[in-house]
């Protein structure tokens, strides 16, 4: 005779992982040491770009320092010397940014959490890829 064990219960069943816009981050930093170096920026979803410089004060960045981001799918190209830079890309676009010697910074690419990301090195074989 089969006895039932009073109490017992199922194990709780396991929600569906939601996956948020934006929650997954990838981070770079960059130092160019006599050249130019910089990062392609790409994710299979939309994503956003930040880069943040070294460069702070008034009077604007020192000859030769800055940044340039191109944006494929647009064929745009933008230079600054701005501290803070944001640009956003649609799925499977290409940020590039490439700074100049003098100028250090942290790329951050910011995109859906399932989306397979990466930021890759257009000057070394480093590089950052997401699941």
């Amino acid at each position: 005779m089969d006895r039932k064990r009073l109490g017992a219960s199922r194990p709780p069943s396991k929600k569906p992982h939601s996956c948020e816009p934006f929650s997954q981050i990838l981070v770079y930093a960059l130092a160019p040491g006599t050249q130019p170096a910089g990062v392609n920026c790409t994710s299979e979803a939309d994503f956003l770009v930040y880069c943040s410089t070294n460069f702070s004060g008034t009077g604007g960045a020192p000859p030769g320092w800055g940044y340039a981001v191109n944006v494929k799918s647009t064929g745009a190209g933008f230079g600054s010397a701005s501290p803070v830079y944001v640009v956003g890309g649609v799925a499977n676009d290409v940020i590039t940014i490439t700074m100049q010697p003098g100028t250090t910074g942290f790329v951050t690419l910011q995109t859906r959490c399932n989306a397979k990301a990466n930021i890759t090195s257009t000057s070394t074989a480093s590089d950052y890829t997401s699941k």
